[in-house]
């Protein structure tokens, strides 16, 4: 299940990649790939668990999500397979992370699974193709984005209800919930734009014009700024996250699609068509580096630990 294993340092940034069918550890203090795991069909997206000991990722196509666990020597390995329904996508734990949900695509649900016992607990009917999702840090409410019903429900965890659905842009895919505003920032791929949504009232208060199919949304750990990759334009709109002028479009690599902000501030981008992590520097904008990883990354989640 493993190959190239090693110690390695921290932080970590685990790459689901969709042509190898496995995830590439990448150390982001050595920019380089120090670990390729081995899991199920075609995985796309992708969670950490708090501590770090543990990573999730969806297999679409083996309708699973694979849970690898890190080892005292930081190797990995592959301890279960869970079945997920008939299209698992996106995945996302609440904070503390005893509880794990998967979008599923097919079957209009997000599946809730007990983290410990990798059993599913329950599951929540939202609208049609459910793909990201992100969790409030309180763990009290579910945002998940309904890529052909463009809109995003609002799930109670305390019931696992849906107990809002808000209209955002159309065919809405990547969540992101940044605690500074606090908002949710959702990225809504055939408009072309990205909603934010005021959690507390329940609604869109602006959209942020990015370019081509923006597929996920990253925010400097400050709330600062906010960074919105455009699949089709092979490049990140930054806004600043205050004002939300658009500050400057980063020509990035191709196919760009999970990003992430790291610990040290820089933002990870996976790209899809050229195989490689890009570092963008969010203090300058600028693109510092390109680290080769498995055949199309897409990292669609929470990938970086811790």
């Amino acid at each position: 299940m493993l190959v190239a294993a090693s110690a390695c340092a921290e932080p970590l940034a685990y790459i689901t990649a969709q042509g190898a069918d496995a995830i590439a550890v990448v150390d982001l203090a050595l920019a380089r790939v120090v670990e390729t795991v081995k899991v199920g069909k075609k995985p796309a997206g992708v969670a950490v668990a708090p501590g770090g000991l543990r990573i999730y990722a969806t297999n679409p196509e083996g309708h699973s999500f694979s849970v690898i666990e890190r080892d005292a020597q930081g190797g990995h390995r592959v301890v279960a397979e869970v079945l997920a329904g008939a299209g698992p996508l996106g995945l996302a734990l609440d904070p503390a992370g005893e509880r794990i949900f998967v979008a599923d695509w097919y079957g209009d649900q997000v599946h809730v699974f007990d983290a410990k016992t990798l059993k599913q607990t329950g599951a929540i009917t939202v609208g049609q193709s459910p793909a990201g999702m992100a969790s409030d840090p309180q763990g009290k409410f579910l945002y998940v984005a309904n890529r052909e019903s463009d809109s995003v429900c609002v799930v109670d965890l305390a019931t696992l209800k849906t107990v809002a659905t808000l209209a955002v842009g159309k065919a809405p895919f990547g969540v992101t919930y940044d605690a500074n505003g606090p908002r949710v920032l959702v990225a809504n791929v055939q408009s072309g734009d990205v909603s934010v949504i005021d959690p507390t009232a329940r609604r869109e208060t602006r959209r942020l014009k990015a370019r081509s199919f923006p597929y996920s949304v990253a925010v400097t750990r400050d709330g600062g700024k906010i960074f919105v990759t455009n699949q089709h334009d092979d490049s990140v709109t930054v806004f600043d996250g205050a004002t939300y002028a658009e500050l400057k479009t980063i020509d990035a690599c191709g196919y760009p699609e999970g990003a992430r902000a790291a610990p040290d501030g820089d933002i990870y981008v996976a790209c899809w068509m050229d195989d490689v992590l890009a570092r963008i520097d969010a203090r300058t904008l600028a693109v510092t580096a390109k680290i080769p990883v498995a055949a199309s990354p897409r990292a669609f989640g929470a990938f970086i630990a811790p």
